[in-house]
């Protein structure tokens, strides 16, 4: 049930700044040269069960709070919180244990970087009801907007932001032979994220807080992974800013045969440069610092 009350015009003047600064830096350039750096979303991951590093920072929330501050030492320009894992073949989390496992570590490092742009990764209006309502300011909704219905009236209420990721299916049905199936790959999931872009500008959502997601490693074979990647620039002509979540995924390792996600960050940054000089605006990674040695030794 959601139940929170309406944000106080404080909270939602904070909330408001902190996603105007956010969204406004998107496109300047950051280095001399004229190139745009991608601003990077460090992943936070408060699951036992993630992929690639579930438990590691689930002890406390002091310790998901430490490794945040690493990774804002680092020099991450957002975090992105998740409290359920949607790795291929993984099951719904109930929405009260998903708010169980986020809250405490997304309230304490609200207070420690009161400036810091934060989203929260979740399918369910419940929990990004919750979470916004404890300061974060915006929503990675990996299902597009399709899971859960009232997903574009909770974040329109928060005057929260909003990102949108292609997904056939849900996590445990999304690599079924039948999710895998496109006419046109480019054009498929560019139609499909358009649909949930109006989805959530007639519910009232700012169409200047949307970023969209084609989805890698969701509903896509290898090959077409890689199409997503290799054709990054054709998604720039849909007019809104695109954030690719590559990082440490199961395609890399077969493409290069490294079984094991963290040493995958070479290979990943490989990968992220090329979506840097096609224009991509936002990067969600796990290691913040090895990211900036890659992109910036490109002139990034």
């Amino acid at each position: 049930m959601i139940t929170s009350i309406p944000p106080t015009s404080e909270e939602t003047t904070a909330e408001m700044s902190r996603s105007n600064r956010f969204f406004d830096t998107l496109n300047d350039p950051m280095r001399p040269g004229g190139k745009t750096r991608p601003r990077l979303f460090g992943i936070l991951n408060l699951t036992p069960d993630s992929f690639s590093d579930g438990g590691a920072h689930t002890a406390s929330p002091e310790s998901s709070a430490e490794f945040a501050a690493q990774m804002v030492a680092d020099g991450t320009d957002a975090l992105d919180l998740g409290a359920e894992s949607t790795r291929p073949g993984s099951e719904a989390v109930p929405a009260d244990e998903e708010i169980r496992r986020l809250l405490p570590a997304l309230k304490l490092i609200r207070t420690r970087f009161p400036d810091l742009f934060l989203s929260v990764d979740t399918r369910k209006a419940e929990v990004a009801d919750a979470a916004l309502a404890a300061g974060a300011d915006c929503v990675n909704d990996v299902s597009g907007l399709q899971f859960d219905p009232r997903m574009p009236d909770v974040v329109a209420a928060h005057h929260a932001s909003l990102i949108v990721m292609h997904m056939r299916g849900t996590p445990d049905t999304m690599q079924a032979p039948e999710n895998l199936v496109y006419g046109d790959l480019i054009a498929d999931v560019s139609a499909f994220l358009m649909d949930a872009v109006e989805k959530a500008v007639r519910a009232g959502v700012d169409p200047a807080r949307i970023m969209l997601d084609p989805g890698v490693g969701f509903s896509k074979t290898d090959e077409q992974n890689m199409a997503l990647i290799r054709r990054a620039a054709e998604f720039k002509k849909l007019g809104f800013p695109l954030f690719y979540g590559i990082s440490r995924k199961g395609f890399i390792g077969r493409m290069y045969g490294i079984p094991c996600p963290a040493d995958r960050d070479e290979a990943t940054a490989q990968l992220q440069l090329e979506l840097c000089r096609a224009g991509v605006e936002a990067l969600r990674v796990h290691n913040i610092a090895a990211t900036l040695r890659a992109i910036t030794a490109d002139g990034f």
